[in-house]
């Protein structure tokens, strides 16, 4: 039964929750149908992500999406907090236009962290007052306000300071049920947390059975792990295939050996100490960000000076100093940095790089060691001091909430920065009223439109969009998409239920020479290129003018570097980033698919040959690639491929050339995944490797 006490700190946690949601939004932006504050990528995709869900049928696994991006995926792959999503759908025929539920989220978020935070400290101390000072603390944590200004589902630290105190209060009742709920819980929450909590259980449980792997250790973790897996099936982890699940970061989304004292995430995020300086580190460590705070710092100082005789003898809790050091080096990866220095690097072989990559981001498992650390000091205080724990607490508090000032005028004081509309033109409105369908040509988890595109997206009800931000998605669908899209456009075939936006100028160049001679119509507004579908009459003298201009590169006896999206390039449709397995950044770019183009025009000068250079050509097995060379489209010859071949010729050629417009097509006849050779987990239909091109 509920006492009196329990009441009033659980009303006490909602009210508090409930202030620090007001400051953290503004007040102007505390609604259950205001978007305006979503202004970061990650918070609009998973705005969209679920308003994509809720105004779907119901499907099977309960969590498919395939509106959002048109490829297979589910809820439980963006950060739209799937358990609420299901609520909010299973409620979406009483709930009004607009509706989200992630106001009500960052008030569960706040009111949580203190509650638990509250128990775990008046556990240990049984002091309801010393508790309420100690529970500020893990309020104004950086490492929770950085997340929830970006990734609200990752806003949940509460998930790890439950599994922390369901492990110190033994005398509850269904200790066990309540562990494996919070596990499965956190599995509809984000799957980072899940399995924080399952790294945190197997070391409890372990330690709990006097380090022994007894009966019941094994019973415990099978039962966890058995009602988990029929959970993740059913909310649809499993609807894209295991290697999807892994990702590229592990080594690079991680921590920094220095993370706890330093205050800056990144170069450009907000400075969270007025007395500490920044700490160099490298561009993923923000994953890994966990300053500690002034505060905190000065109060394990204090404890260590106060202890400094009997240092040595100081009793260590194994079983959290282990767990710590365990997600601190998983944290820090195989790439170990201090500060700017690289201490360590360590390339690891395939089979270990592949269960590490579903962590990808390790840099977060350092929030347990985060919060064990503020548990620690503060308990340790409480301990040492017998009569000036209370306005120790208060000085080691304001010193903290000082060394926060600035980033918490930031984040709780200043007006919550809102989107910029900017799409005002009257063919946005033409669009949303004639169209049930947005889509990118350049289909991507990443396109440089989406900002500005998915503003419009959530003001308006499209049917679905091949947009997306996905943290994981099947691959190989996407790649199989994205060729029958380029194939379709290439064979002039256009849904003419779907609005189109050209971002890429290599698509441009090739979308224009198709369809420039139809009564499509091209629109550049807002810096876009719009594409509608029977709609040239629409086209106004500066879309014309525009269009017009458009032209491919003119090309004489020449060397060309091959890049994608070249202002003066030669590519057309069907090329794709040259980064492969755990490579960046690398120079040319892959052929995608079946269909690749290049683009020129040719004027009063002949052209005899034409050499492609190659860095890489993708066989799978033995097979050699088959490649069909069209130009104009006009067969010219077919060639195969090894593995070794490092060059393409077309020589004779310039009765195929025209003086004028040009499109040579590569019709990759065998394309295969490097997931399919096991050699990487990139799941595209690759053939060539372009990295010049030489005129002759």
């Amino acid at each position: 039964m509920i006492n009196k006490s329990e009441v009033l700190i659980f009303s006490l946690s909602f009210l508090i929750g409930i202030i620090f949601t007001i400051l953290f939004l503004g007040l102007s932006n505390i609604g259950l149908q205001n978007t305006e504050w979503f202004t970061s990528y990650d918070l609009k995709s998973d705005l969209l992500a679920f308003k994509f869900f809720v105004n779907d049928n119901w499907r099977f696994p309960i969590g498919s999406n395939p509106n959002y991006g048109e490829i297979s995926n589910s809820i439980v792959f963006s950060g739209a907090v799937p358990i609420f999503s299901f609520i909010s759908k299973i409620l979406n025929p009483i709930l009004p236009d607009n509706f989200h539920f992630f106001s009500i989220w960052i008030i569960l978020c706040f009111s949580l962290q203190f509650l638990f935070s509250y128990k775990i400290i008046y556990y240990l101390t049984k002091n309801n007052i010393y508790s309420l000072f100690a529970g500020v603390f893990f309020l104004i944590s950086p490492i929770l306000i950085y997340r929830l200004n970006f990734h609200l589902s990752l806003g949940a630290h509460w998930l790890i300071l439950a599994g922390i105190f369901l492990d110190i209060d033994k005398n509850q009742k269904n200790i066990l049920f309540k562990k494996i709920f919070l596990i499965l819980f956190s599995s509809l929450i984000h799957f980072y947390f899940t399995i924080i909590l399952i790294f945190m259980n197997i070391f409890f449980s372990f330690f709990n059975y006097k380090l022994k792997f007894t009966y019941n250790f094994f019973k415990e973790n099978f039962l966890i792990l058995l009602f988990l897996t029929f959970t993740m099936y059913f909310v649809g982890y499993f609807h894209i295939p295991a290697t999807d699940a892994l990702g590229f970061g592990y080594g690079y989304y991680k921590t920094n050996f220095l993370s706890f004292i330093d205050p800056m995430p990144s170069a450009d995020s907000n400075d969270w100490s007025i007395i500490l300086p920044d700490i160099y580190n490298f561009g993923g460590e923000k994953e890994g960000f966990a300053y500690l705070g002034f505060g905190i710092i000065t109060l394990i100082f204090y404890i260590i000076i106060k202890n400094i005789k009997n240092l040595i003898n100081i009793q260590v809790n194994y079983k959290y100093f282990t767990l710590c050091l365990f997600l601190f080096l998983l944290a820090l990866s195989n790439n170990i940095s201090f500060g700017s220095f690289s201490l360590v690097s360590i390339d690891l072989p395939n089979v270990f790089y592949a269960p590490l990559s579903i962590l990808r981001a390790s840099g977060r498992l350092i929030w347990p060691v985060y919060y064990i650390i503020l548990i620690f000091a503060i308990y340790k205080l409480y301990k040492l001091e017998q009569k000036n724990r209370y306005l120790l607490i208060i000085i080691f508090l304001f010193i903290q909430v000082f060394d926060f000032s600035n980033s918490l005028n930031k984040n709780f004081l200043k007006e919550k920065k809102v989107r910029d509309i900017k799409l005002n033109d009257p063919i946005w409105k033409f669009v949303s009223e004639n169209y049930i369908n947005v889509s990118t040509t350049k289909i991507s988890n990443r396109t440089q439109s989406f900002k500005v595109i998915s503003d419009f997206l959530i003001d308006n009800n499209f049917k679905s969009t091949n947009y997306f931000r996905l943290g994981r998605y099947n691959r190989e669908f996407a790649s199989e998409y994205r060729s029958k899209f380029i194939e379709k456009l290439m064979l002039k075939k256009v849904d003419s239920n779907k609005a189109f936006i050209i971002e890429n100028k290599d698509h441009l160049r090739h979308i224009k020479f198709l369809f420039k001679d139809t009564n499509h119509g091209f629109f550049n507004r807002n810096g876009l290129w719009i594409f509608l579908p029977k709609q040239r009459k629409l086209m106004s003298e500066f879309d014309l003018s525009k269009f017009n201009s458009i032209k491919p590169r003119l090309v004489k006896n020449e060397n060309i570097q091959i890049g994608e999206n070249s202002k003066n390039g030669i590519l057309g449709l069907g090329w794709s980033h040259p980064n492969y397995g755990r490579s960046i950044g690398n120079s040319g770019v892959w052929s995608e698919g079946y269909f690749s183009s290049l683009v020129f025009r040719t004027k009063d000068t002949k052209i005899n040959s034409i050499n492609v250079f190659l860095k890489q050509v993708f066989t799978h097995k033995k097979e050699d690639l088959k490649i069909k060379i069209l130009i104009n489209n006009k067969n010219y010859k077919e060639i195969s491929l090894d593995s070794n071949s490092k060059k393409i010729i077309l020589n004779d050629i310039k009765n195929y050339l025209i003086n004028g417009n040009n499109v040579i097509t590569f019709n990759i006849l065998n394309p295969s995944t490097p997931l399919s050779k096991l050699v990487s987990i990139d799941g595209r239909l690759l053939g060539i490797l372009v990295r010049e091109i030489v005129f002759n």
